[in-house]
């Protein structure tokens, strides 16, 4: 790094000596700059071009004879959240700096340049000379050669603010919701903003699903239940190997013993959960809880309530466009610009701003770039806001990232629209328990108890669509993770079958169309499935696939009635994002700490390495949100994060 900037230091100076060389030859020519401002003139006029971003888009710019006076966006289909930016800031730099050598947005390139397009089809049009509209700004390359590589400056801070906090929280969900709930609680004057008209975004619609190796309940459960006690050390095995070992350990840990510590504060509040601790695939101890409604809701209700009862303000529909860093030799985050309904605004962070917004599973745009595999055509369990543009406009600012290609599929979100509903969440708590899956043949196709993406991937090589989740009625009322009521809903939306017998439920199952395909399932093939699996259960062993199966918790599948979900992977997790320190201070591409930003959620990478394990999700943003919170309002750790 030195080397770097000794090298940065005599370019720049080599470059002060041409530039006063060349001073000097302007001077004894006499009109070599006078010649370079000059502007052919061009038929005025408004201009209305048809141009492509990343989707086809219409722009109107408007020409008088020597200048680009106004471009508006006439129309656009462009990632919304993602392209906001480019659209708001491209048309505004250009008609200011009167020149389209114009610097695309960082994650929405094809979208400014589409602009950038517009304008220069605009001027040729017009009879004009693009190549007089590309000139730099007086003094760009010295500024740039004399800033720091590696700490990025936002460019110009706000002279004044619309409003000043010590601590701005950026999304509403789980992590959003903890950071503010606790830095307001630890003395920090807080604003929480959401794009969205409503907290909780993803976290709504979650499934409810909580890991923890402990809790202010689980001894009674493990009694009443005849479960083995989890570990700590347990958990963050399982979480490490789950990820190929590619995960941040320290990370792990942070969320793995504030797991349980989170998890009480819920239960204080009023969280209710179900009789049940279940091990989802890839987990190999008894810890995940499941909420009294399976959905992530009841713990975004449990948070709301806390952080109403601080001094926190709330902003709803107001949307980060940029983060300000400034150019002193600290280089700190300094606040945010945001789009409200009533306009742009700058606010100051005097501590810090805390980014929890979640991750890009629904920017079809974003996530193909990393996994070009991935398409527009396959469905997405997110809501309409995971479009990952705290990631883009973090890198604005020199932020690293990690792992931006570990995409995760749900396994089971329904077949018709990829969400993931309480139907999708028995196959998800139920291999402890005894549901197999089978494909459209009715064979087994994968270890039930296997990890998400091992799951994901067997069910789209198994040869048909979709596949679906088996199981009878001694699961329904012992396994203690179905709610009878929402069983009986799903069965009336045929969301769920139910029969009397497994060849009947197969007929079921051959009865109904999956996006307009059907099966023929065999019932005899079903049956002999089942009858196989029971044997397993009996002898405690799987010798098709090998999976782990608990005696007296393991239940068979022998009695009606007998019920089938149908199921089909979703893109569901963005495993990677920012880097973070165990401090959740997010570093730069040299993985050193941008001072005053912090991150917490499924906008960070590195925590859940290549796969996550299912019901990890809630305490990983939930524990580094509410260490972020503390770390931006006080500059310390909560006493569970491990002393390193």
């Amino acid at each position: 790094m030195k080397n770097f900037k000794k090298t940065m230091i005599l370019l720049l100076i080599l470059g002060m000596v041409f530039s006063l060389a060349a001073c000097g030859d302007e001077a004894d020519g006499g009109e070599a700059s006078e010649e370079s401002s000059e502007i052919t003139p061009m038929t005025e006029g408004e201009y209305l071009m048809e141009v492509d971003g990343y989707k086809p888009m219409t722009v109107e710019v408007t020409l008088s004879e020597t200048a680009v006076e106004s471009i508006e966006i006439i129309q656009h289909d462009e990632t919304e959240g993602v392209s906001d930016a480019a659209l708001e800031e491209i048309p505004k730099e250009i008609v200011e700096k009167q020149s389209v050598s114009i610097d695309a947005v960082s994650g929405a390139t094809e979208t400014s340049n589409g602009v950038i397009t517009a304008v220069t089809n605009a001027i040729e049009e017009a009879g004009g000379v693009v190549d007089e509209f590309k000139a730099a700004e007086s003094g760009d390359v010295a500024e740039e050669e004399s800033s720091d590589p590696v700490a990025l400056s936002s460019g110009e801070i706000p002279e004044s603010w619309d409003d000043t906090y010590d601590v701005v929280v950026v999304g509403g969900g789980f992590a959003g919701l903890a950071a503010a709930e606790n830095a307001s609680t630890s003395g920090a004057e807080t604003l929480l903003i959401d794009k969205m008209p409503a907290l909780g975004g993803n976290s709504q619609i979650n499934g409810g699903v909580y890991a923890s190796h402990t809790s202010r309940i689980a001894d009674d459960l493990y009694d009443k239940l005849n479960l083995e006690p989890d570990s700590a050390e347990q958990h963050i095995e399982d979480t490490l190997e789950g990820g190929d070992n590619f995960s941040d350990e320290k990370l792990v840990e942070n969320f793995v013993y504030g797991a349980p510590v989170f998890l009480d504060m819920m239960l204080e509040n009023g969280l209710e959960v179900r009789e049940s601790i279940t091990r989802p695939g890839g987990h190999y101890g008894y810890r995940t809880y499941t909420t009294i409604n399976g959905i992530g809701a009841d713990i975004v209700s449990v948070q709301r309530k806390m952080l109403d009862e601080t001094s926190t303000e709330v902003m709803l529909n107001t949307k980060m466009v940029q983060i300000y860093r400034d150019n002193t030799e600290e280089q700190r985050v300094v606040g945010i610009r945001v789009e409200t309904n009533d306009g742009m605004k700058n606010i100051k962070a005097e501590n810090g701003v805390v980014l929890t917004t979640g991750g890009f599973s629904g920017n079809e745009e974003m996530r193909s770039t990393h996994v070009p595999t991935l398409s527009e055509d396959d469905l997405t369990s997110n809501h309409v806001g995971a479009t990952g543009e705290g990631i883009t406009i973090a890198q604005a600012i020199g932020a690293g990232t990690k792992h931006m290609s570990y995409i995760q599929l749900y396994p089971f979100s329904n077949p018709e629209n990829g969400r993931l509903d309480a139907a999708a969440l028995i196959p998800f708590s139920g291999p402890s328990s005894g549901v197999v899956y089978v494909d459209v043949e009715g064979n087994r196709y994968v270890n039930e108890g296997g990890r998400r993406d091992v799951c994901a991937r067997a069910a789209q090589e198994s040869g048909g669509f979709p596949t679906f989740a088996i199981f009878g009625q001694e699961i329904v009322e012992k396994g203690g993770f179905i709610e009878e009521s929402q069983l009986n809903e799903m069965i009336d939306s045929d969301r769920v079958f139910k029969a009397d017998s497994l060849e009947e439920l197969a007929d079921m199952i051959n009865d109904h169309e999956y996006q307009g395909e059907s099966v023929s399932m065999p019932g005899e093939s079903l049956n002999e499935t089942i009858l196989d699996h029971n044997s397993y259960v009996a002898d405690g062993e799987d010798p098709e696939f090998g999976k782990q199966i608990d005696t007296g918790s393991m239940l068979s599948i022998d009695e009606g009635p007998y019920y089938a979900v149908p199921q089909w992977p979703s893109v569901h997790h963005t495993m990677g994002g920012l880097t973070i320190s165990d401090r959740t201070e997010v570093q730069d591409i040299y993985g050193e700490v941008i001072p005053g930003l912090f991150a917490a959620g499924e906008v960070v990478g590195g925590v859940h390495g290549s796969n996550r394990l299912g019901s990890n999700a809630i305490p990983d943003a939930a524990v580094h949100g509410y260490i972020a919170g503390q770390m931006a309002a006080e500059g310390a750790l909560p006493e569970f994060v491990p002393e390193r």
